[in-house]
């Protein structure tokens, strides 16, 4: 009897039965009622500082609705140049009837040369597929037209980091070729375009750094607030063996939700001042969207930004509780 007592007090277990056998039962919850409770707590902690929580899911949504401009403005400015031809420096016009093994001995050379990145065969059909693409809904103006009306091109791109200054001299090269009808050079103001959708690039990723840092500090400044007004609990919680994640797993579900919630209300604020502002672009610059039209996030890019947001607050979370729980 004295040992069956003392096998109860040990690990909160109790045996019965005959011959010695007997079943345990454990006093340590379950994971699923771990993650409940976990879960159940960060949502409960969030409500007991909803002012707290809202200044700060505000500011980390403005810091995100800028970012997303920045990035939403390089992507449509990328799109266009690319639907416009801009990205192409050079276009090399095959004569007609062009023999296919000189055509490929041809692409051959070019990408031999150093600054030369890769070459693009556009057949006549593709050409057509093409601006019937880019122009979208006003493709019916292309009723009619046959595809081999269009000539047959290589488009060549070249390297990075060489300059567009090169085009003009290669082309003259180009010329001499019996299986060149023509070469066509983009003129200086496609390279300033191309200039400025890479200063736009720099910018998109230049605004992600900074304001992924700027989230993941609001974070960690909210969820410091937070350990210090829960710290009796915590203390409590370690005392009574909850293990590091239990202890610190509410408040980086907190840092999680805020962040989320964040990027959510960037995005929609952002669609929303998209879909207002697009009619009056489209036809203000008519001439340059003839060619494709804006577009928003694609469901993709915005599981990506919703995903990033969450990150985000993971670690400013986990640095947030790093002093109190060890890790």
């Amino acid at each position: 009897m004295g040992a069956r007592r003392r096998g109860a007090a040990r690990g909160g277990s109790f045996g019965h039965g005959a011959g010695g056998r007997g079943m345990t039962f454990e006093a340590r919850p379950s994971r699923l009622a771990a993650l409940g409770y976990v879960v159940t707590r960060g949502f409960r902690g969030m409500a007991q500082s909803a002012h707290v929580q809202v200044l700060a899911v505000g500011t980390m949504a403005v810091c995100m609705l800028l970012l997303g401009a920045v990035t939403l403005a390089w992507q449509n400015a990328r799109e266009v140049t690319r639907d416009l031809g801009i990205d192409v420096p050079m276009t090399v016009y095959l004569a007609d009837g062009a023999d296919d093994a000189e055509v490929r001995r041809l692409s051959a050379d070019l990408q031999a040369l150093g600054v030369v990145d890769r070459v693009v065969r556009v057949r006549p059909q593709d050409a057509l597929d093409r601006l019937v693409h880019g122009l979208g809904g006003e493709a019916e103006l292309l009723e009619g037209i046959d595809a081999d009306t269009l000539p047959e091109t290589l488009e060549v791109h070249l390297a990075d980091g060489v300059s567009a200054q090169v085009a003009p001299r290669l082309a003259e090269r180009l010329r001499t070729r019996d299986v060149v009808e023509d070469v066509e050079v983009a003129g200086p103001w496609a390279g300033h375009l191309e200039a400025m959708v890479a200063t736009l690039r720099h910018l998109a990723v230049g605004a992600g750094v900074l304001v992924a840092l700027a989230c993941t500090t609001i974070v960690w400044s909210t969820i410091r607030l937070g350990v210090f007004a829960r710290r009796a609990e915590v203390q409590i919680l370690r005392l009574v063996g909850g293990t590091h994640a239990f202890v610190r797993g509410p408040f980086v579900v907190e840092g999680m939700v805020q962040a989320t919630f964040a990027a959510a209300l960037a995005l929609g604020l952002l669609h929303g001042a998209f879909d207002m502002l697009r009619p009056y672009l489209e036809d203000g610059l008519s001439l340059v969207f003839v060619a494709g039209s804006l577009r928003f996030f694609t469901a993709e890019e915005i599981a990506f930004g919703l995903g990033a947001g969450a990150l985000v607050g993971y670690l400013g979370a986990r640095a947030a509780v790093a002093r109190y729980v060890e890790v």
